[in-house]
């Protein structure tokens, strides 16, 4: 089975993210959102998502099916949530935004692995904080309890 090549993946996720930021600015985040969710249900027509799914799940979709990261370390503190991303395989992608001050609103790490953690779990994940590491990326999401 051939693979798409990382850097085609690092380029496009680059090339809409630029895109994004400089035509639609901080409403991008919306974009991004709404991505993930066509996403999610794209994935759950395909039959690779399936409800409630756990950590163990969620981290085998990131980094076995999906080929995004060596490894992801899911911590669900009390008011937030923290992935960390180990030796991530979009690093080109991640390392421009991050140089260039980019706001990845369209990412596979962002929007679409929040998305998928917080169904059925009483809240929803916002944005938070990324912090760059030696092996990878930690994604910082603040908890929203849902009425």
């Amino acid at each position: 089975m051939r693979k798409i090549d990382p850097i085609f993946v690092s380029a496009l996720y680059y090339g809409i993210n630029k895109a994004v930021v400089d035509i639609v600015g901080t409403g991008g985040q919306v974009l991004g959102r709404e991505s993930a969710k066509e996403m999610i249900s794209f994935l759950k027509e395909e039959g690779i998502l399936k409800e409630n799914m756990t950590d163990r799940e969620i981290r085998d979709l990131f980094v076995n099916l999906f080929g995004l990261a060596e490894d992801l370390k899911i911590e669900d503190r009390e008011e937030e949530v923290v992935f960390q991303v180990i030796k991530p395989t979009l690093t080109p992608f991640l390392e421009r935004v991050m140089k260039e001050r980019i706001t990845p609103y369209v990412c596979p790490f962002m929007y679409l692995l929040s998305e998928i953690y917080s169904q059925n779990r009483g809240y929803k994940l916002m944005f938070k904080n990324t912090v760059p590491g030696k092996e990878g990326v930690k994604l910082i999401f603040k908890k929203i309890k849902l009425s």
